[in-house]
Formats: C-alpha cells, sequence, structure tokens
C-alpha cells in the first residue's frame, strides 16, 4: 500500500526534536554529572564551587541551545529545504521501506538501516547515524502498515534507540 504525505514546517520541527531527543547512555551521563555538579556547587570548598558552577552553566548552556535554538534553527533549515516540501510517497516492501517523491525515489533496505526512533507524530529511519527519513504515523489512515513497519524495524534493525 502506498500512502502520500507531506511534512509541514511543524512537523519538521517535531522531527528534529525526536532526532535531538538525548539517548539513555546521555541521559545517565547528564544525571550522573549534575549529582556532582549541584552538592560541589552547593557544598564545595573555595575551589570546587566555582569549577561547579561554571559546569552547571555549562550544562544550562547546552539545554538552552537544545531547546531554545535548535528548534529555530530547525524552522529555519525548513524554509530553505524545498525538496522537504513537496509531497512524499511511503511503501512498505519485504525487503525495506520504499520513499518516493518528486525529486527522486529510493529504497531503503532493513540491511542498510543503522537504528531508528519514534515519537506519537513520526518514524524516524537511520541510513546514517545523523541522516534519518521521516514517516509520519498519520499514513496509517491512509491504509499504510505502521505496525508492520515497526515490527519490520524491530526485527530487521532492533530495538527503538
Amino acid at each position: 500500500m502506498i500512502a502520500n504525505f507531506s511534512i509541514s514546517e511543524d512537523d519538521y520541527a517535531a522531527a528534529m526534536s525526536v532526532f535531538g531527543r538525548p539517548t539513555r547512555w546521555r541521559r545517565r551521563l547528564l544525571i550522573g554529572l549534575l549529582a556532582v555538579l549541584v552538592p560541589a556547587a552547593l557544598f564545595g570548598g573555595a575551589l570546587a564551587r566555582p569549577v561547579a558552577l561554571g559546569g552547571l552553566v555549562g550544562v544550562g548552556i547546552v539545554l538552552a541551545i537544545s531547546f531554545i535554538v535548535a528548534p529555530m534553527m530547525a524552522r529555519r533549515h525548513y524554509r530553505s529545504y524545498k525538496a522537504m516540501q513537496a509531497e512524499f510517497a511511503v511503501e512498505l516492501l519485504d525487503t525495506g521501506l520504499r520513499l518516493s517523491s518528486p525529486h527522486g525515489a529510493g529504497t531503503v533496505v532493513w540491511e542498510n538501516m543503522l537504528k531508528w526512533r519514534q515519537s506519537d507524530r513520526f518514524v524516524l529511519i537511520y541510513p546514517m547515524p545523523r541522516l534519518f527519513h521521516i514517516v509520519p504515523k498519520s499514513v496509517a489512515a491512509q491504509g499504510f502498515d505502521l505496525p508492520g513497519l515497526l515490527e519490520g524495524l524491530n526485527r530487521h534493525v532492533g530495538p527503538e534507540v
């Protein structure tokens, strides 16, 4: 079943948010870092306090970039990325996923999918660490086999990251 979809600016910004979501390992690292920096900033000695406060400021800057700057940049990139504004088609095959647009078409075979992520709105399929295809879950309303895609990803690619 071939389903058609378009990616709006809001969709693209939301998908980039899913892309930027920290992995379990990074979340644990951040929690561990905060578990060290907060007590050091509150109770540390004369040398530890300024270092810990600097670390907390650095964490704050990274979080501000992630939650404020990155969404603004995603919207800006979408507006300049004309190919993303076209209509896409997606088809689930036994060998993988076929994606097409007026600018080209291709099949991403299961073996070439590195990892995948999902949210309540999208499935992101990564053929490379920082390159992904967006498949809106709304294509299920057109008859696209979304449960089949998720099952195929789990079976051939592995669990969601």
